[in-house]
Parts: C-alpha cells; structure tokens; sequence
C-alpha cells in the first residue's frame, strides 16, 4: 500500500515538474517588438544638407545643450560651438554616446537614442569630413 502511494506521488511529481518545464521553456524576446523603431510618418530621411549650421548644431542645441552647455558643462562636457563638437567627434565620444556603444554613456541620459535620420545626417557629416559650414 504504501509503495503503491509513493508511485503515485512519484508519478504525480513528475507530471507537474514535465507541465512546469513545458510552459516555462524556449522564450525568447525579440527586441524589435520590445523596442519598436518611432515611424518616421513616410518622411524621408534627406542627408544631403548635413552641414553643422544646418543640421548638426541645431541639433546639437535641441538635442544636447540643456545639459552640456558652457554654463552648465554635464559630466564635463561643453558641446556648445563648432570646436566643443568637434573635439567630441574627434575623440569618438559623440558617436559613442549617441549610438549606446559600450564604454560609453547612453545620451540623451534618460531617454531614447536619436531617430536613426538624425544619427544618419551626424554620420554624413563625419564622413564628409566635419567642416564648419
């Protein structure tokens, strides 16, 4: 009797263990669901202006300088004028900041990367060699 009650304890255990296992198994996250893209509303993403006057500082302005003004220099970081935004072009912390690399802290602090079109008309301008136009 009481080996016949310790099967059925056994079996019991198993079949609960064998439902756990099933239903807690092979999930996983796809961070694109998790962290969906904002749409850009079919807004094309236009680079061919990405000149610092044009697009880089005021970007720059809307985007970094309520925190790394000269008057307020977070972190101790001054993005305010063309030789500030430079210097952190130069020395790969704009990019890595604003692209969450590791090493580097995630910018804006708090918020959300850059849309991928302001990251694309930074790139451009990097590539086109960071002038001051």
């Amino acid at each position: 009797m009481i080996n016949s009650t310790i099967k059925h304890l056994t079996f019991i255990t198993l079949i609960i263990i064998g439902f756990s296992i099933s239903f807690t198994s092979c999930y996983y996250d796809v961070e694109q669901e998790l962290y969906p893209k904002p749409i850009d509303n079919g807004i094309s993403c236009d680079t061919s202006t990405a000149t610092f006057s044009v697009k880089i500082y005021p970007l720059i302005q809307s985007k970094c300088n309520s925190c790394h003004s000269t008057a307020i220099s977070s972190g101790g970081v001054s993005l305010e004028g063309y030789n500030n935004v430079l210097s952190a072009q130069q020395n790969g912390s704009l990019m890595g900041t604003i692209n969450h690399s590791n090493g580097y802290n995630a910018m804006p602090q708090g918020a959300g990367k850059l849309s991928d079109c302001e990251i694309a008309n930074l790139n451009t301008w990097i590539h086109a060699g960071a002038l001051n136009n």
